[in-house]
């Protein structure tokens, strides 16, 4: 059996994957299974790339969403969930 980092979620993140459509939803989770087995390694099936200028956001693509998450090296959290066209403007009220 393959070891899954463990995960958590900002809690407006958790907010925002909530209001999502039923379809995302499922596409998030199914993805995320994916990531939660290598974090930091695209394959088939799983669109991830690391942000420029950051050293551990990386962001997951699941249809016209997106997810950013910070990897540490053992956990996977992600901070945020949005529509493709307004997920890069929020970058900066990250903090990060």
């Amino acid at each position: 059996m393959t070891r899954r980092a463990p995960y958590a979620f900002k809690a407006s993140a958790e907010r925002e994957l909530a209001r999502l459509p039923r379809h995302a939803r499922v596409d998030f989770w199914r993805a995320v299974d994916l990531v939660l087995e290598s974090p930091t390694r695209p394959r088939p099936g799983l669109d991830i790339r690391q942000i420029r200028g950051t050293k551990s956001i990386w962001r997951l693509r699941f249809g016209v969403y997106r997810a950013l998450y910070q990897w540490d090296g053992r956990t996977v959290r992600f901070v945020l969930i949005e529509h493709r066209h307004r997920v890069y403007g929020r970058l900066d009220e990250l903090g990060l």
